[in-house]
């Protein structure tokens, strides 16, 4: 069995547990019904994003769907150890000790996500991004990397999923509730950083170029 039809026989063992029709549980994890069947048939590989809603849903084992959908450790891995060198650097110039595991880290891009899918999420966008690209003074090359999000966001190019993950990284550097304190500056902006790295490399996976 390959990884992908261990994904498939996961997903019907749970419809079969929760007595649940393919259009139930796709309402269940919030996954589209027709992206879901075609990803039961083999047409459409799952994603990150997909994988997250389904241990958020189902309380799975991020790990395991990473694993049980053939995505590559190595990939994983590269990510993760440099979450790993981001909250080292800011244990050793502050006084936060805490350790933030990199599946909250998707929690909080799956989180922003939703959020720039609503109306109150683009308003935010639209109205507050400048000003906080003034706030930071621009700090850091990744904010040029904000700015083209940005208009690719506002000029609502791409599909609508692009459109999410590119409003998740803005809303995160908008709001100021981070994983890291943004007055921490710089080295409260190096989770946003890092988080715009992680959904360019979601839009890179996706064969979108901003």
């Amino acid at each position: 069995m390959n990884n992908q039809e261990k994904l498939h026989q996961f997903i019907k063992d749970e419809m079969k547990y929760r007595e649940m029709t393919l259009r139930m549980f796709s309402k269940a994890v919030n996954i589209d019904h027709a992206t879901l069947s075609k990803i039961m048939n083999g047409k459409r590989k799952a994603n990150i994003n997909h994988l997250q809603k389904l241990s958020d849903s189902l309380s799975v084992d991020f790990d395991f769907l990473l694993e049980s959908a053939g995505f590559k450790h190595a990939e994983k891995d590269e990510l993760e150890q440099t979450w790993i060198a981001v909250q080292k650097i800011v244990n050793e110039m502050t006084d936060i000790e805490e350790n933030i595991s990199f599946k909250r880290v998707n929690e909080e891009i799956s989180y922003f996500e939703s959020y720039s899918g609503t109306a109150d999420g683009s308003r935010k966008i639209h109205s507050e991004f400048d000003d906080k690209i003034k706030e930071t003074s621009g700090i850091g090359k990744y904010t040029e990397q904000l700015k083209i999000m940005y208009g690719y966001f506002i000029n609502d190019k791409g599909t609508l999923k692009s459109q999410l993950l590119v409003g998740a990284a803005l809303l995160y550097f908008i709001v100021t509730t981070d994983l890291l304190p943004d007055y921490l500056l710089p080295v409260g902006l190096l989770d946003d950083a890092f988080i715009v790295q992680v959904i360019l490399q979601r839009l890179e996976n996706k064969n979108i170029l901003l």
